[in-house]
């Protein structure tokens, strides 16, 4: 019998801080400078442009001198909820920290990129917004989610102390006797087409709307095709005698699980809606996931009781193989 998971919790002021301070430390500086501005900016400020690049509304200076405070108030609602569904999983409450730090500094630094071209305009109507001004708060939600990701708390050892259960399945291994298992799994082809129609939506919607700048169409349609294809890329599992190996672009590096930290391995369901939210690397209460297409998934619990899901074809087979080789070596206790 195996022992129970231990669930290292996230402790929740080291969290806050971990994704609160970026995003405060930058609507604290937007809403500083935006002051220094108010001498040089028009009455009423735009606040909102159309895609192609024209004020098209309009709103006091004193809400948005104020306005980098949503950013604030927003990377704190968000990482509440991200807590509430990763905090029993140190790695993806990384993760969640990294995106709610991220959203919020960027959030914060938007209005800096929305005022700065009204600098010196009697009219805030004559304003014009290029999609340039937008690597700001793009680099300040970069930054920002480096340091969420850094300062949040590292997992410790995640080493397994039993073999799996009796009942998990597991191939039949004579002493001595190597295995190896190696499978893959794509989106399938009707999803594809679905996912694969959002960048050329995205590009129909920039010229519907009147975009008058090519040069933010293309950089729009390439980062939608980049991300786009990224999410139907193919991911490849391997499983040995070192662990488990997880390839896809969508990660950039190989996910390794060592052997020695595999507690159980067993074979979950995932659909079109699933605990995780969609496609891609995602992070959710059942801990992180390579999700590239709906069906049988293998899943792996660390001796932290930790979790990781990818979905893979032969998922069974890569789950019996797992558990044959982690109970090798550990005595039940």
């Amino acid at each position: 019998m195996t022992a129970s998971n231990s669930f290292p919790r996230v402790g929740w002021l080291r969290a806050l801080a971990a994704t609160v301070l970026p995003p405060a430390l930058t609507a604290v500086g937007a809403v500083a400078l935006i002051g220094a501005w108010s001498a040089e900016l028009p009455d009423p400020v735009a606040v909102h442009f159309g895609p192609g690049g024209a004020a098209d509304g309009f709103g006091s200076p004193g809400a948005a001198r104020w306005s980098p405070l949503i950013g604030l108030a927003f990377a704190l609602g968000l990482c509440l909820l991200l807590l509430l569904l990763t905090r029993r999983d140190l790695r993806s409450a990384r993760v969640g920290a990294a995106v709610g730090s991220g959203t919020g500094a960027f959030v914060a630094a938007l209005p800096v990129a929305l005022l700065a071209p009204q600098r010196g305009l009697a009219d805030a109507a004559e304003a014009s917004l290029s999609g340039w001004w937008m690597v700001l708060p793009v680099a300040a939600g970069l930054a920002a989610a480096a340091i969420g990701y850094a300062a949040s708390p590292t997992p410790g050892p995640a080493t397994a102390q039993r073999p799996p259960r009796e009942d998990a399945p597991r191939i039949a291994l004579a002493d001595g006797e190597k295995v190896a298992w190696s499978g893959s799994a794509a989106m399938p082809p009707w999803l594809a087409a679905v996912v694969g129609v959002v960048p050329v939506a995205v590009v129909l919607g920039l010229v519907a709307f009147g975009s008058s700048s090519i040069v933010l169409v293309l950089v729009v349609a390439a980062v939608s095709a980049a991300l786009m294809a990224l999410v139907l890329a193919p991911v490849r599992v391997t499983v040995d005698a070192t662990g488990l190996s997880a390839r896809t672009p969508i990660t950039g590096r190989p996910t390794r699980i060592p052997l020695d930290e595999i507690a159980e391995a067993d074979v979950v369901a995932v659909g079109i809606l699933n605990r995780f939210g969609g496609f891609g690397y995602r992070v959710g209460p059942d801990g992180t996931g390579l999700i590239v297409r709906p069906g049988p998934a293998l899943r792996i619990t660390r001796g932290d009781g930790s979790r990781f899901t990818v979905t893979v074809d032969g998922a069974e087979q890569a789950a019996a193989v797992l558990n044959a080789l982690a109970a090798k070596g550990r005595a039940p206790r």
